[in-house]
């Protein structure tokens, strides 16, 4: 989550930059200086290839921020126990770099998304979720129509996750039933 609001900043100054090179190079279309036309074209191309990058980072952080405050299940794959304040930071760091959030609008690993609904010419829909004593298994399938032509694609996430007992597991099945319509199986 943490890369993907640098990337959002990052590109988001970028384009701020290269919006002042596009009116820097309009003043010096007013001033008549010599060779504004190749400033003018490089600050108009750099600035659209900027603003596309910031509007495709813009897109994935707004999904990840969605899956985030609708999570069902948070796992995080490792707890770090740490001595020092440094060691405690970095422990932070990693926690939140690598947890994995479920929801019934998709899984957020990392940097990597995989939304349920329809993405462009992809329809991705979760299918079915398992949860064992020491797992939790989610199926989804990914339809992909191209030139009329749809293919299906099932795949399959397991993640190690520890059962919690009682009203916490039928809170995440209740969650599940009324935001997916799906009810996970317990093996």
């Amino acid at each position: 989550m943490k890369n993907l609001i640098l990337r959002k900043r990052i590109f988001f100054t970028a384009t701020a930059i290269c919006a002042a090179g596009f009116i820097a190079s309009l003043v010096l279309l007013a001033l008549r200086i010599p060779y504004w036309n190749y400033c003018f074209a490089y600050t108009l191309i750099s600035t659209a290839i900027f603003a596309a990058f910031s509007f495709f980072t813009n897109r994935k952080l707004t999904a990840a921020e969605v899956i985030v405050e609708n999570a069902i299940i948070c796992v995080h794959p490792a707890v770090i126990l740490a001595e020092s304040v440094e060691e405690k930071k970095e422990g932070e760091r990693l926690r939140e770099s690598f947890g994995i959030f479920v929801s019934s609008f998709g899984i957020l690993m990392g940097c990597k998304i995989i939304r349920f609904g329809q993405d462009g010419n992809r329809c991705i829909a979760l299918e079915a979720v398992e949860i064992g004593k020491d797992y939790i298994s989610i199926d989804y399938n990914i339809r992909i129509n191209r030139n009329g032509v749809k293919k299906d694609e099932f795949q399959n996430i397991r993640l190690l996750y520890s059962r919690p007992d009682g009203a916490e597991l039928a809170d995440i099945i209740e969650k599940f039933r009324e935001e997916s319509m799906i009810v996970p199986v317990i093996a």
